[in-house]
């Protein structure tokens, strides 16, 4: 079995989102490159609301009033996500935020060194 790098990032970043009431409906932690993940990949899913993460692109939206980037950081923090999924439910824009993950230096590295 591989093991992918990210799922610890995804797990901290879900866990938070289930602890402010913001569960996704879905969430899938996957890879497109099954001998060597090299872009790793999460989806969150609401109904109204769909919160991708590529280790090759960062975070993504698409929600009813439109998507694009997300104004966060590659690895933003957990509760950055969980700040930005609040305002996209209610239908608002995300917001900018600079906030990274405590872990983000070591992901950086380990999916560059995949490269």
């Amino acid at each position: 079995m591989i093991k992918l790098p990210h799922v610890p990032y995804i797990e901290a970043v879900h866990s938070l989102l289930v602890t402010h009431g913001v569960p996704p409906a879905v969430l899938t932690v996957t890879t497109k490159d099954l001998i060597i993940p090299r872009e790793l990949i999460a989806i969150f899913s609401w109904e109204d609301v769909i919160l991708r993460w590529s280790s090759a692109s960062g975070w993504r939206y698409e929600a009813l009033k439109g998507g694009g980037s997300a104004p966060l950081d590659q690895f933003a923090s957990p509760s950055s996500v969980v700040a930005t999924v609040e305002l996209l439910l209610q239908g608002l824009p995300a917001e900018a935020r600079s906030e990274r993950w405590q872990g983000a230096d070591d992901l950086a590295l380990t999916i560059k060194e995949r490269a």
